[in-house]
């Protein structure tokens, strides 16, 4: 077998096309295998069953989400198997999500019926895909279980909204329904806008405006209270608006320019921010753009590694690669493994 496909009939774009998966199936014939994964507890044996077959691509269909999964499980299981991070196979990202930063990285674009297509047609030439390596973070550190007894907590992801506005926009986002998209964002962001006015005005001018906007300044601007160390120096503040990292620059059709600076491989992009709700939202631009953060307590630059204690009372919810996770104690960032993305023609 030279290629899998992992499919996850529970990211959007397969929620809305039910019959896809059986049309990827057809299309890779005996060229591969097809595992569908009903749930995260499917996910490690089918991996496993794709390694067994000596698959060498890995087509992820479905989100950032379902890349995240699959990413996370390919590599535990190599390291279960005690093979090195290298053996895992090049991965094929599709875009089947609302961002797709990942594909996007590479210049993927399409969706995965037609990216497995211009796959298939070069391994078909006697040929292989030129790649390109992506870092990926290290997110580890100490979790509460449900019993609120001390866990081990070791992810690996691209792109996390650690805390502050990043983490607080997907509780808002997710809220939507699962057509949501490009306009949902943007009313999010209008009405996070909209509720840090409100948030500037006195008590009695408060509570005329509208509840939603009341509400959105109350909870979106909530700030991730914590202790951080950026290569071992302390950052002054404990209290941050804005909190969150990048393995790679992400260049969302040249208009959203996120952590430019993890453009080239060998450290991440970290951002941390202490600032009103105000200074949030004057700072959105920069965020969107890739321009620096402007403040008074403000980090934004490389880092190799960084450490976040929650101040007591508090946890670290982060939002890794789309994916929220919760009640951590501590969390520790550093790069984490590479892996190799295919560059396909159009």
């Amino acid at each position: 077998m030279t290629i899998g496909v992992i499919t996850n009939p529970n990211s959007k774009k397969n929620w809305r096309s039910r019959g896809r998966s059986g049309r990827l199936e057809r299309m890779l014939g005996k060229r591969g295998l097809l595992k569908r994964t009903r749930s995260l507890d499917e996910l490690p044996g089918a991996v496993d069953e794709l390694l067994d077959a000596g698959c060498e691509y890995l087509v992820c269909d479905g989100g950032d989400g379902t890349l995240h999964w699959v990413v996370n499980t390919g590599f535990e299981r190599l390291r279960a198997r005690g093979a090195p991070p290298e053996q895992l196979p090049v991965i094929v990202p599709t875009n089947g999500g609302t961002v797709d930063f990942v594909a996007r990285k590479a210049g993927l674009k399409g969706e995965a019926e037609s990216i497995l297509v211009r796959l298939l047609a070069v391994l078909e030439r006697g040929e292989r895909p030129k790649t390109i390596t992506v870092d990926t973070c290290r997110h580890h550190g100490e979790v509460l279980d449900d019993a609120g007894e001390p866990a081990p907590f070791d992810r690996l992801g691209i792109a996390s909204a650690v805390g502050g506005v990043g983490r607080n926009f997907f509780d808002k986002f997710y809220q939507l329904p699962k057509t949501r998209g490009a306009y949902e964002i943007a009313g999010v962001i209008g009405a996070a806008a909209g509720g840090a006015i409100v948030q500037s005005l006195g008590p009695a001018l408060r509570r005329l405006a509208p509840t939603t906007l009341q509400e959105y300044g109350e909870t979106f601007f909530t700030p991730t209270r914590a202790r951080i160390e950026v290569d071992g120096k302390p950052l002054a503040s404990q209290e941050f608006i804005a909190l969150q990292v990048g393995a790679i620059d992400i260049n969302l059709a040249g208009v959203v320019r996120c952590f430019p600076l993890a453009q080239s491989p060998g450290a991440m992009h970290f951002q941390a921010l202490d600032a009103t709700p105000m200074g949030a939202v004057m700072n959105l631009p920069s965020i969107v753009l890739g321009a620096p953060l402007v403040g008074r307590n403000v980090f934004d630059d490389r880092a190799r590694h960084v450490k976040i204690t929650a101040t007591p009372g508090f946890t670290i919810d982060p939002v890794i690669d789309g994916e929220q996770f919760y009640r951590l104690r501590e969390l520790n960032l550093s790069l984490g493994p590479s892996m190799q993305i295919p560059l396909l023609p159009s």
